[in-house]
């Protein structure tokens, strides 16, 4: 088969970690792959002949000028038309609304199969994103069963929709000197309780209630490090946010790092404060690496946490998300009770990435197949 998987952008995150990594597997099992994507600040190589350049960034910005987010969807929908002609594709896969559209375009009348994840958004955009999986995919995935749910509520059709997993590779080893020298890089001495969160830096992670939060802890507990890993739309805030609450010495915002799997070595917490959520890969990452988990309940985070692995809190309970830190900082033998639940999980099926690519690659083939028929 030859897939075009299709993004907004390849900058690093979640979403594009998932779709190289089912890449990678497709191109071993011998299929071929090219990617289409915004090039700018892709973390991926964009020079080859694999990968096709869009200036998508218009097309994706919600609260963008109509006319030019219009114009820009018929332009990138032209360049990849051009492209489709020239190339034979079995099938594109796009991830999010933006592509959706542009796949739909480009591809009238050339009988292509579109298959659109849904990896989660704001509340208030469900019901046009439902829209969109209506009228530009043959088949609709998410990661998580609840947002994908929420999509059936708003009218797409159940039979047309499947869960996709999350198939998350298991955690490097990581030295012992590299853990003790990056704990003493936030904590005297490496003493004292480290919480990490690799959360962007936008209003959806819920950066405001986690300084709230680290704020309390600290009152009672000053050996504490928050330690945030990620860029975004607030990057020139955070710190001035730190320096009003009072704690811009133990909250560390490191911008995009490529050191999770380190610093989830030596994190003793996971911390999530997000508004909303499709199916976090961050906590799975943290199951790998048998870390306790506290996060909020929104979209698919309660499939994932639960009492075994740690707490669900409710979303902007700043409260409720303080005192489950505290709980976790004043009881070790509960952090550890909750560490091998968190590893426990991290052995189901629906994080292996073998059966997860599996199954994908079964639904890639069913949906060609029928296609053909037709």
């Amino acid at each position: 088969m030859n897939i075009l998987q299709f993004c907004t952008d390849f900058r690093k995150g979640g979403i594009q970690i998932h779709v190289l990594e089912l890449s990678e597997w497709l191109v071993d099992q011998g299929h071929e792959v090219v990617f289409a994507a915004e090039p700018r600040r892709a973390f991926i190589e964009t020079s080859h002949d694999r990968f096709i350049p869009l200036s998508m960034q218009n097309v994706s910005n919600t609260d963008g000028n109509l006319f030019t987010r219009t114009f820009s969807l018929f332009k990138n929908a032209l360049a990849l038309r051009r492209q489709l002609s020239q190339r034979r594709f079995d099938l594109i896969h796009v991830h999010e609304t933006a592509p959706a559209l542009v796949a739909k375009l480009a591809a009238i009348g050339m009988k292509i199969p579109i298959v659109m994840t849904f990896h989660g958004s704001e509340p208030n955009r469900i019901p046009s994103a439902a829209g969109t999986a209506r009228r530009c995919a043959d088949l609709v995935a998410s990661p998580s069963r609840l947002v994908l749910d929420e999509l059936i509520e708003h009218g797409v059709d159940r039979d047309k929709t499947q869960v996709f997993g999350l198939g998350i590779k298991p955690q490097p080893d990581i030295s012992e000197d590299t853990k003790a020298n990056l704990r003493q890089t936030y904590l005297e001495d490496g003493r004292g309780t480290l919480i990490f969160s690799p959360s962007r830096l936008a209003r959806q992670k819920g950066i405001d209630v986690m300084i709230d939060v680290a704020k309390r802890v600290l009152e009672k507990h000053p050996d504490t490090a928050f330690v945030v890993a990620g860029g975004g739309d607030l990057a020139d805030h955070v710190d001035g946010w730190a320096e009003a609450a009072g704690i811009q010495d133990k909250i560390h915002f490191l911008g995009p790092i490529s050191t999770v799997a380190e610093h989830l070595s030596v994190a003793d917490i996971f911390l999530l404060t997000s508004r909303w959520e499709a199916l976090p890969i961050s906590i799975v990452e943290a199951f790998r690496a048998s870390r306790p988990v506290i996060a909020t309940d929104c979209g698919g985070v309660s499939e994932l946490v639960d009492d075994q692995v740690g707490r669900l809190c409710a979303v902007e309970d700043v409260d409720g998300l303080t005192q489950a830190v505290l709980d976790f900082i004043e009881r070790p033998d509960l952090r550890e009770e909750k560490s091998r639940g968190a590893l426990e999980r991290s052995g189901e099926d629906r994080f292996d990435p073998e059966s997860v690519h599996t199954r994908i690659l079964e639904s890639y083939e069913s949906l060609i197949a029928s296609h053909r028929e037709k």
